[in-house]
């Protein structure tokens, strides 16, 4: 027994010796000036590979850059004003500026002191580094010039590079959310002849509504369209092609789409109908039934895909399927332009399941299938590209599609990183992407444990002829809260962002004004402090925001002079919008809720709020109808949705879903509210509801209300219904659901 423990205490003793004459056979006498200055360590330089690696701070501090150690995912941060460098603890893969770069000797701890690659740092900070071996001397000479613009895009490269992009991304976003690292304040050609199928034919003649696009030509997709004559739409039992015959509307076709995919919205683009659904495929994991031991199962795993199908439809009783495909991800967004289709998909890649699950790591490469010829289209490391200083682990798909031509293949590119908001003009596409930077000026909560700042970077995409190229990148603080928070005007990009946290009373909210190429030319920063922005709409000139805390502030801004946006006007009344729909130049519509003040003197929202403003004098913006529908617990996708708003100026009609409340939070109504409209109030006209006496059930909830010539046609996933404009009469019935 003696002899085992004194075989322990020799063990010990022998491992304690080596590490201290490692560190004793490490160190050496190196001189190290900056600017003939002569630095003073009070810990001696390593060298290890032939590389000097220095205590992380005195050097470093004294080329400017701030120095942070980040003990919770054991990361060096080192910032100037031009450069940033990351670090993990022995990894030797860093990230300069966003981009992975390979060390041979990556960054240390010993005898508790971290340690970096002098030369490497020194460099990549824009320094002249010169090793005199002759009095063993590193003379580094500061450079006060900035760096060259670093690289708007990237390639990974290598699984390497890939596995490594995905660690610091998941590191950093585990900690931020967390709730350490959080920050509380932020100081075209002319388009082919396509000959017109019947199904398309009066498609002017027609007086009839559209879909709710923000921008005038470029299509949203939605699930419902019309052309006038026929109407496609996606319900619980397909997607049905409907004549809409007021007086006899009938069915003409069902269009089958694969089983397992689910339809998430529809375009119509001449004689074509573009169908774009979620499809999964779902894998059965391998259990070993033989093992004794009690397992937890691993959960169940599919593999997301975005479905896009094709039909022509000119003869429009047999949809004919064209092309399909199959991208990997969920489906984002999209937008028709012309005979031009474009898409976003993003597909999460779970970095830390397969950490766990797994010795190495297997993320998969990005891949599109195109079904009708059976070909597999992968990309390889040297095809994805990555944007610097993304904050997701996800791939990004963008998809280009021509559909006047058959035989093209799509325009496909490969990102790492990912968007949650997009805005598309008719020639650039717009990809805001949620980013986080590394603040040295905020507070820390506690010891190493550094501070990041919300912004939102834009990328800007050129749409041509269904290719799609990133042409440039931008930054500003903040965060955006959806679509409307972006516009393109005269060649530039409008952007409002809040900044800080509402619940820390450190929120303010901003309007920045970018050039061609992206880059800041006018800011207007600091409204509503304590309050975030909850819509925005752009027109012209002038920019409308509202803000809430307590009271709705309607702000008129105006940027007619992009470097020096300005506030022109401010109304304040109770309640908030959470959409702004244009009426015309100088009248806005808010759809939002009503607020009420509650016991513990915060507010509570009420019934739904419709706000007619009249900004004629953008001065004095004033509120000049209003209408509250139900009381809380009042609904319409309207209020989230802009796509569920029917409005048509030319008859001076607006409708939309509403499930209506009343006390008790007992629902009262559900169905659509339709409103006659003008630019001086609006009036209501009729209420339509696809449920017998008022008694809820379920597939017959109003989805969409649309307007062809003198009729309104409400439809639910089981029933459409058609009544008069002129007398509000019920003409017809459809039962869709066969």
């Amino acid at each position: 027994m003696k002899t085992r423990a004194f075989g322990k205490i020799i063990v010990f003793m022998v491992a304690l010796i080596f590490c201290f004459g490692f560190t004793a056979f490490g160190a050496t006498e190196v001189n190290v000036y900056v600017d003939s200055e002569k630095v003073e360590f009070d810990v001696y330089p390593v060298i290890e590979n032939g590389r000097i690696l220095v205590p992380m701070r005195g050097v470093f501090e004294k080329l400017g850059a701030v120095v942070d150690w980040n003990k919770n995912i054991s990361e060096v941060v080192i910032k100037d004003s031009n450069n940033e460098i990351e670090m993990i603890l022995g990894k030797d893969k860093v990230m300069v500026n966003g981009e992975i770069k390979t060390i041979d000797v990556p960054t240390r701890m010993i005898n508790s002191r971290t340690f970096a690659p002098l030369r490497f740092v020194s460099e990549n900070l824009g320094h002249t580094v010169k090793w005199d071996q002759n009095t063993n001397s590193v003379y580094i000479t500061r450079s006060y010039t900035a760096n060259p613009s670093q690289n708007m895009v990237m390639t990974v490269g290598s699984k390497e590079n890939l596995v490594a992009l995905l660690e610091y991304n998941s590191e950093l976003y585990n900690y931020i959310w967390s709730g350490r690292g959080i920050a509380i304040d932020a100081v075209m050609e002319d388009k082919a002849a396509v000959e017109v199928p019947e199904a398309a034919q009066g498609l002017e003649a027609a007086d009839r509504s559209d879909t709710n696009n923000q921008v005038e030509g470029v299509q949203e997709g939605d699930i419902i369209k019309n052309d006038g004559k026929y109407i496609y739409i996606n319900t619980i039992s397909g997607l049905k092609i409907i004549d809409s015959n007021p007086v006899n509307p009938k069915i003409i076709a069902t269009i089958n789409v694969p089983e397992n995919t689910s339809i998430s919205e529809i375009f119509t683009i001449g004689g074509k109908l573009a169908v774009i659904g979620q499809n999964n495929y779902f894998h059965m994991m391998n259990y070993d039934k033989s093992e004794a031991e009690a397992r937890i199962m691993p959960p169940r795993y599919y593999d997301d895909r975005t479905n896009v199908l094709i039909y022509n439809i000119e003869n429009i009783e047999k949809p004919v399927l064209e092309k399909e495909y199959l991208f990997d991800g969920n489906y984002l967004s999209g937008r028709a332009i012309e005979d031009k289709l474009y898409l976003i998909s993003t597909k999460y890649l779970n970095y830390r399941y397969d950490l766990y699950y797994k010795e190495e790591m297997d993320i998969p490469l990005p891949y599109y299938t195109d079904v009708i010829t059976n070909t597999k289209y992968e990309f390889g490391y040297d095809e994805i590209k990555y944007f610097p200083n993304y904050i997701d682990s996800r791939y990004m798909y963008t998809i280009g599609i021509d559909l006047a031509d058959n035989l093209s293949r799509p325009d496909v590119d490969v990102y790492l990183g990912g968007s949650d908001a997009i805005y598309v003009s008719k020639n650039n596409m717009y990809a805001a992407i949620a980013d986080y930077s590394y603040d040295s000026t905020m507070l820390q909560a506690e010891l190493y444990s550094p501070g990041y700042t919300s912004c939102t970077v834009v990328y800007k995409f050129n749409l041509n002829k269904g290719n799609i190229d990133v042409v440039s990148q931008g930054r500003v603080p903040g965060t955006i809260i959806n679509q409307f928070s972006m516009d393109e005007h005269e060649g530039m990009f409008r952007i409002s962002t809040t900044t800080g946290e509402i619940w820390q009373n450190t929120s303010k909210n901003n309007i920045y004004i970018l050039d061609e190429k992206l880059k800041t030319i006018g800011i207007l920063e600091g409204l509503a402090p304590g309050e975030r922005i909850y819509s925005t709409r752009f027109a012209g000139d002038r920019v409308y925001m509202v803000t809430y805390r307590q009271v709705d502030p309607l702000y008129v801004i105006d940027t007619s002079n992009p470097e020096k946006p300005v506030v022109e006007g401010m109304l304040k009344i109770p309640g908030y919008s959470t959409y702004l729909h244009m009426v015309d130049e100088n009248h806005i519509l808010g759809f939002g809720f009503d607020t009420q003040e509650s016991s513990w003197g915060g507010t509570i929202n009420g019934g739904m709020k419709l706000s007619l403003f009249d900004v004629t004098d953008a001065d004095k913006p004033k509120e000049i109808h209003t209408e509250t529908i139900g009381k809380a617990g009042t609904y319409s996708e309207a209020l989230s949705n802009h796509k569920a708003l029917m409005f048509l100026s030319s008859k001076g009609l607006m409708a939309f879903p509403v499930n209506v409340v009343g006390d008790n939070y007992k629902t009262e109504f559900s169905g659509a509210y339709l409103y006659n409209i003008d630019n001086k109030s609006f009036s209501f006209k009729n209420k339509i509801s696809h449920m017998d006496d008022d008694m809820y059930s379920y597939g017959y909830e109003v989805r969409r209300v649309i307007c062809i010539n003198d009729y309104i046609y409400s439809l639910s996933d089981n029933k459409m219904q058609v009544h008069s404009i002129e007398n509000n009469k019920k003409v017809s019935e459809l039962i869709i659901k066969q």
